[in-house]
């Protein structure tokens, strides 16, 4: 397992290159006909390409009208053009190109094509990232298995038609933006627009064409032909270019090409190879990924645009008073930074004392902090805000004066979890809570009576009249208003999609790798239950299954306190970027806690693509449904979680399924919608 590996996020700036200057280029576009098509797509380059490129155009034996134009255009803008009288086919001209151009590297590219901001620039550093990568390939809305969302429609490839009011440029930098630029290696590339560095040409030549005159399939056994010499062929995936589908052949013609194609390249490298590669394009878990944030990238701009349009320039501050990391206040910095996208003027406000530990938890943090030296200075801090929110009981006292104030901000209080039953110490007390009135008032006045923690965390959601209360699921929001009759809105379950999501292709591992977060701090995670579950499963399966922990030091004497007698490793105090990468190496976590108001971690990992295991008990069902997307269990039953967990290890087809539905369903869960809904209930529109 490598935690080492480089993880680079999204820039969310949508006019942004975030590339340097790039080396000379040759740029191919191949023409027969189809004269509109071929217009569009050279003036998008002249318009969008970064010098310096050479245009290389290659008439192949196109009719007066786009022959006259081409000369013209050539004329005009310094462009090589070669023409054949008498069309010789795609894979012809394309070597033409190839065997005319000079630079280090080429970008053969369709006609038929638009190309967009920074292409150039974003297909060399994808080609420069790795001096193994020798093609690459953009995203599209029509390229086969590079397609974005889809890739596939009724039994063929699909189309993706964008939006009427979404422009190509728009899409495309909605993608830039978004993109984590994974650079998934694949092993066929389409081949609309290919860029080739000069060594493979050099390598392993140019196209067939005696095999494949007319195009179609060219680039397949071009790229059969690249990995087989060691290169390997990557997409780009900040990189969107249009793809309008050749009018130069019928759809007729084009299945007639695509088919013979295929059995050429059946007859040249055999049935399996192209089955292995075409089943790996097909189900590539790092492409499905980006095709599922692809599809909900729109919808994510949307909310970000109308919260600028209502709310740009109001100021926010969060109280979160933390000094090491966690999952409430992961949550709020992710809305944050969406509302900082949303034009928002939000601050995050910790004290002085927490900075050290707190910027080393989140170093370089993007959202703007306010440290307060005590919490006294806290209301005269947060004066001039629109809205204060406080995100833990303790900072409701402290900003509690400001309502009292003249022209006092908006009130708000992010409820998280149910603060007081984190002081109930007893596992069986929490089903009594919920199985009565009768017994959550006798409980809940014991408590009330015996821990102070717990009576303080109780008063806090009455401290403040009128204040704006919400939380994240609707068990948080049934468990505010039963226990204390207090009126709360649900913002929805969210995490950060961008940073956790399918970054390695998982193949050829001969271990299942369990995962789990250990707090024996908290009573309520159940760490003495989950370490016995797991000593027990390594002892089942041994070399089977692999163990790895996280969220303690291994020195923690709480944590010395467990049963330990099992083989094992721990990460210990992972930071967010440590956590991603994890999960995109493991195949099921494990959260046995008695309840989860939320289960933040379990989100995590199912983003990556891991099967999980999560209580029933709480807020886990806004976004798990067992045995579709995860195993949701009743996890103070140590019986029922040992054999839960059995059931995954043994069971490939149930636990590959909960992996990829996990995917699919928690890709929803991106945090401007959270953020927006914040913003909505504060201030309304």
């Amino acid at each position: 397992m490598n935690l080492q590996i480089s993880i680079t996020e999204p820039t969310y700036q949508l006019n942004a290159a975030s590339v340097p200057p790039h080396q000379p280029v040759d740029i191919i576009v191949c023409v027969h006909n189809a004269l509109a098509d071929v217009q569009r797509c050279l003036n998008s380059i002249i318009q969008y390409s970064t010098p310096p490129y050479t245009l290389i155009i290659i008439d192949d034996g196109s009719q007066t009208e786009t022959r006259d134009y081409l000369r013209d255009y050539a004329c005009i803008h310094s462009t090589v053009l070669l023409r054949n009288e008498k069309a010789r086919g795609y894979t012809c001209a394309a070597n033409q190109g190839l065997r005319a151009a000079k630079s280090a590297s080429v970008i053969l590219l369709n006609s038929d094509t638009i190309v967009t901001p920074y292409w150039l620039d974003r297909m060399v550093a994808c080609a420069e990232s790795d001096p193994k990568i020798g093609l690459v390939g953009p995203l599209s809305n029509t390229a086969s298995w590079q397609s974005i969302p889809e890739f596939e429609s009724q039994g063929d490839w699909a189309t993706n038609p964008l939006p009427t009011d979404l422009s190509v440029t728009e899409m495309a930098a909605r993608i830039a933006a978004h993109s984590a630029r994974l650079y998934p290696r694949l092993p066929f590339l389409n081949g609309f627009c290919l860029f080739i560095k000069r060594q493979l040409i050099e390598n392993i030549g140019i196209f067939d064409e005696a095999a494949f005159p007319q195009g179609y399939g060219e680039e397949n056994d071009y790229c059969i032909r690249a990995r087989q010499a060691g290169w390997e062929l990557a997409v780009a995936d900040n990189v969107y270019i249009y793809h309008a589908q050749s009018k130069s052949y019928s759809h007729k013609r084009r299945k007639q090409l695509a088919d013979h194609a295929f059995n050429v390249l059946v007859d040249k490298y055999g049935q399996t190879t192209l089955e292995a590669g075409i089943d790996f394009c097909k189900n590539s878990r790092v492409l499905q990924g980006i095709r599922i944030r692809a599809k909900l990238i729109i919808e994510r701009w949307n909310f970000i645009t109308q919260a600028q349009y209502y709310w740009r320039g109001k100021r926010v501050v969060f109280v979160l008073p933390v000094m090491e990391i966690g999952g409430g206040a992961n949550v709020v910095i992710d809305e944050a930074r969406a509302m900082l996208r949303m034009g928002i003027d939000v601050h995050i406000l910790n004290f002085l004392h927490h900075k050290t530990g707190f910027e080393q938890c989140y170093p370089q943090l993007d959202v703007p902090v306010i440290y307060a030296e005590a919490d006294f200075d806290i209301p005269n801090l947060c004066r001039d805000f629109d809205a204060v929110i406080a995100t833990a009981y303790h900072s409701v006292e402290w900003i509690a004066p400001l309502a009292e104030q003249e022209n006092s901000p908006i009130i708000a209080y992010y409820i998280q979890d149910f603060e007081p039953y984190f002081y109930v110490n007893q596992p069986a007390h929490y089903r009594l809570f919920w199985e009565s009135a009768w017994l959550r008032r006798r409980f809940a006045s014991y408590y009330f009576r015996t821990v102070p923690e717990f009576r303080n965390a109780w008063i806090s959601y009455l401290r403040i009249p009128n204040i704006v209360c919400f939380t994240k699921t609707r068990w948080n929001k049934r468990e505010v208003e039963k226990q204390i009759k207090l009126p709360c809105t649900v913002i929805g379950a969210s995490c950060r999609l961008d940073l956790f999501q399918p970054r390695l292709e998982r193949t050829g591992q001969d271990k299942v790798r369990i995962s789990a977060m250990i707090r024996p701090s908290s009573t309520r995670r159940g760490a003495r239950r989950t370490m016995q579950v797991l000593r027990e499963i390594q002892q089942k399966f041994e070399d089977k299954v692999e163990i790895i922990l996280f969220g303690v030091a291994d020195d923690d004497p709480e944590f010395l306190a467990l049963p330990r007698d099992f083989k094992y490793r721990n990460l210990e105090i992972c930071l967010p970027k440590e956590i991603a990468i994890l999960f995109n190496q493991i195949d099921i976590f494990v959260d046995f806690s008695n309840f989860q108001a939320m289960g933040l971690t379990a989100m995590e990992a199912m983003a990556c693509g891991v099967a999980v295991i999560v209580p029933n008990i709480g807020g886990t069902d806004s976004f798990a449904i067992h045995q579709r997307n995860a195993l949701v269990i009743d996890t103070i039953s140590y019986q029922t979680c040992y054999t839960a967990l059995t059931t995954l290890v043994d069971d490939d087809k149930l636990r590959m399924s909960l992996m990829k539905q996990a995917i699919k369903d928690i890709a929803h869960f991106y945090p401007e919608k959270s953020a927006y809904r914040i913003l909505d209930l504060l201030f309304g529109h």
